[in-house]
């Protein structure tokens, strides 16, 4: 879901040594798993089209810039690399492998989907031995104010079932919001790109799915709430959007971090 994408956010800039002339965007979001697994923080940055994500309290982050994403560990100090080329690669080697997992998929028994499903952490796409359901995102009159932001609720159905609730402001109410689009929408666009390189169609739709979303909410995601049969399973708030310059430094991987290569066996 989009709203997962766009759980964008920030707080690390405090202390960094301003270098950038042009005022980027820090953004914090906190979400909250119902089920009792606790709370996580997730800070974002954004400047000129680039992006940082760090979610607290795991050790990684992520910086797109240059069509280019970077996945940090900065417990072991190391980075992996996923661009065009590195997408060409994994397609090359798992492309194989998915469209044996997905013609697999279209025998198993409701029992076997169900396990399946459990072990990738939730509903399977279209394509994946059931068909593709169908998605609508209905805007409501219910409106609310969070974080001071005042927002109008929009809801997002599979099949008709509810299965997240969005309050969404409008852009221009958030200030620095034009810096958090660009760079989500050009990662979205580019993360779509590589899907499609993948010989897996219910990867692509995933991929589509994002970026139709992000076009259809118009606007900044300041609560949303994802629903499973029915129940809040996790609800994820904004916690404050500001504009100021950011260091060049805060997307850049680290120096003294080993490059690893995505494919090769752990």
């Amino acid at each position: 879901m989009l709203i997962r994408t766009l759980s964008l956010t920030s707080a690390l800039a405090v202390g960094l040594i301003v270098t950038a002339t042009q005022a980027g965007t820090t953004l914090e979001t906190v979400n909250r798993n119902l089920g009792g697994s606790g709370t996580t923080t997730v800070d974002t940055w954004a400047q000129n089209g680039m992006l940082r994500m760090e979610t607290k309290p795991s050790e990684a982050s992520m910086i797109f810039k240059n069509d280019t994403l970077f996945s940090i560990n900065h417990k072991d100090k190391t980075y992996y690399v996923m661009d065009r080329a590195a997408m060409k690669q994994m397609a090359d080697t798992l492309s194989p492998a998915l469209k044996a997992l997905q013609e697999r998929m279209k025998d198993m028994t409701p029992e076997q989907r169900a396990q399946m499903e459990k072990m990738m952490g939730g509903r399977m796409p279209g394509g994946m031995g059931q068909p593709e359901k169908k998605e609508e995102i209905k805007r409501t009159s219910r409106t609310d104010k969070i974080s001071g932001y005042s927002c109008t609720y929009v809801q997002v159905l599979e099949d008709g079932v509810l299965t997240d609730e969005i309050c969404v402001a409008p852009g221009n109410t958030l200030k620095g919001s034009d810096e958090l689009i660009v760079a989500a929408k050009r990662m979205s666009e580019l993360l779509k790109e590589m899907m499609s390189s993948m010989d897996a169609p219910w990867l692509r739709q995933m991929a589509e799915k994002q970026t139709q979303n992000f076009e259809k909410l118009g606007g900044i995601p300041v609560l949303s709430r994802h629903f499973e049969d029915g129940k809040v399973q996790n609800e994820t708030t904004l916690s404050f959007i500001r504009t100021e310059a950011l260091a060049d430094s805060l997307f850049e991987v680290p120096a003294g971090y080993t490059k690893k290569d995505m494919m090769a066996p752990r």
